[in-house]
């Protein structure tokens, strides 16, 4: 079999990614275009390598599996591009697919590099990745061709889709390369087991059906109030499926210079979201004029648009390689929510804080290095007015106490160890060790824990006011964690 080479140029998106990792699998050499990290602030929408590197893995099915394929796959340099490198296809995917991805606003960007690229390649066969929102009509009609009259854009979206499709229209004017054109959806998670390579797009939807059915749980409420057009398709495509429909478009010679991929068995809102509904643990979702789901608009346009897509090229190239059809059912949707479930849909995982716990060196530090550090000369004045003295002192049998005092003018206040046979502080704070730690993390106000009596205060009532809400100040602005006691004690 002879090995096949392609060049993959454009953002490592939730298509190009899966697409990647198919087309290795199948036997071809890739080279994937990267941004040097000189030019890390262009605009040209490209990943940096290590980005890219780490998306590709991810895609790949992790580090262990990209080195079984890394002879496979090379990440080069745009500028580093070689004219003598004889390429079978060129993959341009400007455009990532999902209105949300971050690169997606740098398609018209994208698309000005294009001419470089065909002069830079010139004859090798490009085939360029664009959006079913690229080419509306004004009667809601994408066809099977390049040139017609675009509708007015609905959304920002549209119209970046537009302005690329249009600017590769330009790039193309004066290329004697072949060039093919394929359409596609957005990209939901893989039909095998939901996996995706970001949480964007239509699992905006999901998260939030899943995120409802999870709120009701104990209400008992059992239906989805949300806004949507029942007899229109929101066209989105598992990734693997949209990946081998083009990889299938690819390999076959015979195939039409303008192709819009599409789901083969389309299914209207109103039946794929009442999948997605139960298989999130809820009965129904029901129409309504409004909802409390927290959806982009560009989402809630399109779940109210009504588009429709001609694919009678798609069909053709269907029937030529038995592509079936995906079912877009409540199998599927199960698969799609427990995985962005197990992922939190792309939040990180909240870092668990570590205990702070009492202990003797906990309050020797606090007292006697990390007080110091953050209290200034005025901050002593404002309690040591008059030569007044502080004192905090540990309830239990070891006594321990320290005492902050100012020993002088334009002298750095000291915080020291009380001795217990010296006199005594004229103004005492006493309290516990589990106390101590609860109020210097901010978790216990000064002033509520002299209510509660977690802490007691001895000395000249008006004078002990004053240095109580001066300390309580100290104590929001300063307050003292696990992490710094530790790093306190590497030191």
């Amino acid at each position: 079999m002879t090995q096949k080479l392609a060049y993959l140029w454009g953002p490592i998106s939730s298509f190009s990614g899966p697409l990647a990792a198919l087309l290795v699998n199948k036997g071809w050499h890739l080279h994937v275009a990267t941004k040097s990290s000189l030019n890390l602030f262009s605009l040209v929408p490209l990943d940096l390598k290590s980005t890219a590197l780490e998306l590709l893995e991810t895609a790949l099915g992790g580090h262990e599996k990209f080195r079984t394929f890394q002879d496979r796959i090379k990440l080069i340099d745009e500028a580093e591009l070689n004219r003598a490198t004889k390429y079978d296809a060129i993959v341009f995917c400007g455009l990532p697919p999902n209105f949300d991805e971050p690169r997606a606003p740098r398609a018209h960007w994208a698309a000005a590099q294009l001419p470089n690229l065909l002069k830079t390649l010139k004859g090798t066969p490009i085939y360029l990745i664009s959006s079913i929102w690229g080419g509306v009509q004004r009667d809601g009609v994408v066809p099977e061709e390049f040139e017609f009259t675009r509708r007015k854009p609905l959304t920002q979206w549209e119209g970046v889709c537009q302005h690329y499709e249009q600017k590769l229209l330009q790039g193309l004017e004066s290329s004697l390369s072949p060039w093919y054109l394929v359409r596609i959806p957005m990209i939901s998670g893989y039909a095998t087991n939901g996996e995706t390579l970001n949480f964007t797009g239509p699992s905006g939807i999901f998260r939030e059906v899943a995120h409802v059915a999870e709120k009701n749980n104990g209400t008992g409420e059992r239906c989805l109030r949300l806004r949507y057009n029942p007899d229109s398709i929101l066209s989105f495509l598992p990734a693997d499926v949209a990946a081998l429909m083009f990889w299938r478009y690819l390999e076959d010679e015979n195939r039409p210079r303008i192709c819009n991929i599409v789901n083969m068995q389309a299914t209207l809102n109103q039946e794929w979201l009442q999948y997605a509904a139960r298989a999130a643990g809820m009965q129904d979702v029901i129409r309504g004029d409004g909802d409390d789901l927290n959806l982009s608009g560009t989402l809630r346009k399109m779940l109210l648009d009504n588009v429709q897509v001609r694919t009678r090229n798609l069909f053709e190239v269907a029937g030529r390689f038995q592509i079936p059809p995906v079912r877009l059912d409540q199998d599927y949707f199960e698969k799609v929510i427990r995985a962005g479930k197990n992922k939190r849909w792309g939040q990180p995982s909240p870092r668990e804080p570590k205990v702070l716990g009492y202990s003797e060196r906990l309050a020797q530090y606090y007292f006697e290095e990390f007080v110091p550090a953050h209290i200034d000369e005025s901050f002593t004045k404002k309690v040591t007015t008059g030569g007044t003295t502080i004192g905090f002192l540990l309830k239990g049998p070891d006594r321990l106490g320290w005492v902050l005092k100012a020993p002088g003018e334009n002298v750095q206040p000291v915080v020291e160890r009380l001795d217990p046979s010296a006199e005594r502080p004229r103004i005492c704070f006493r309290f516990t060790g589990a106390t101590l730690t609860q109020l210097i993390q901010k978790k216990l106000p000064l002033h509520r824990a002299l209510l509660l009596r977690e802490v007691e205060v001895e000395g000249p009532l008006l004078q002990a006011l004053k240095v109580t809400n001066i300390i309580e100040q100290f104590l929001k602005e300063h307050p003292m964690d696990a992490e710094q006691f530790e790093a306190g004690q590497n030191d």
